[in-house]
């Protein structure tokens, strides 16, 4: 069985002003958390962080989807998921697709900026090395300022490239032309939390209980994401049996699309087979292929 036999309309790739859509859709949801938690008691607060917890993290994924898309210039298009879906949860799209599309093409392999193969298939190690994702968003922060003097400080390129953006490439970034392109995207990134610190000195309270708190968490679910949908052991190569053997499909169910795996992200082996599918169809994609392939299965 081969991929060319696939229905072409299973494999058709996001759409920004779909991603627009879908951003906003999120934002509904937060809007009507914070306006229920405004005069709500406060033993329902763990509720709403939660579910904003949940909201934030789905933003992640819209802007995770825009990141398979061909980036030969940013439209106004993408400015505004990046906007939406991007500075909220503390990403430029520059900075997330120097990581993550890196870790599609070495899946598994020493390049891998996702791999933790001291993680292996220990629940114990899991859940030990799952506890550092709470740092996660406050560093994506911290990134947005280090990552705008790095831009005008070659000396801190490095650092930069191998601290936030996860390279491992082992190479001189001083004067990498991508590393430079995220990094001018920072000064953005950094202009939006200047205007939540702004926010923040009106209404700090509500500030760090209703968006700050659930971000975090959101950072934290992101990781434990991450570490479900791998297996934690090296690759020795990128074929479709070792990209099949290193990913998983997990938490395909309603709770899980509320909080661990939202906009369908849970489709994650199928995703690695075909990743510049939008998220849309990757049920009806992994359906297919469940049907038509037994080895997917296993």
């Amino acid at each position: 069985m081969h991929f060319d036999s696939i229905p072409s309309e299973l494999l058709r790739a996001a759409r920004p002003q779909r991603l627009i859509l879908y951003a906003l859709a999120d934002w509904a949801v937060i809007a009507v958390v914070w306006l229920a938690a405004w005069r709500a008691p406060l033993w329902l607060y763990p509720l709403w962080v939660v579910l904003l917890a949940g909201r934030f993290h789905a933003l992640g994924v819209v802007l995770h989807d825009a990141v398979h898309l061909p980036l030969r210039g940013k439209s106004g298009t993408l400015r505004l998921v990046e906007l939406l879906a991007g500075y909220p949860v503390g990403s430029t799209l520059e900075a997330m697709r120097y990581h993550h599309l890196r870790h599609h093409r070495d899946l598994g392999l020493p390049g891998d900026p996702y791999l933790k193969p001291w993680v292996g298939r220990s629940a114990v190690r899991h859940w030990l090395i799952s506890f550092r994702y709470f740092l996660l968003t406050p560093l994506w922060v911290v990134r947005g300022l280090y990552g705008t003097i790095a831009f005008h400080g070659p000396a801190l390129r490095n650092s930069y490239g191998r601290w936030f953006l996860q390279d491992r490439s082992g190479e001189d970034l001083t004067n990498h032309a991508e590393v430079i392109a995220c990094a001018r995207e920072e000064h953005w990134q950094l202009l939006f939390y200047v205007c939540v610190g702004a926010l923040a000195a009106i209404w700090p309270r509500w500030l760090l209980a209703f968006y700050i708190a659930p971000l975090v968490l959101a950072g934290y679910l992101a990781g434990q994401r991450l570490l479900y949908e791998h297996v934690q052991e090296p690759n020795r190569d990128c074929s479709l049996e070792a990209t099949e053997h290193s990913t998983r499909n997990h938490h395909l169910g309603w709770l899980g699309r509320m909080l661990l795996t939202p906009h369908n992200v849970g489709y994650h082996r199928v995703h690695h087979l075909h990743p510049q599918t939008a998220l849309e169809n990757l049920p009806r994609l992994h359906a297919w292929h469940r049907h038509n392939r037994p080895s997917y299965v296993q």
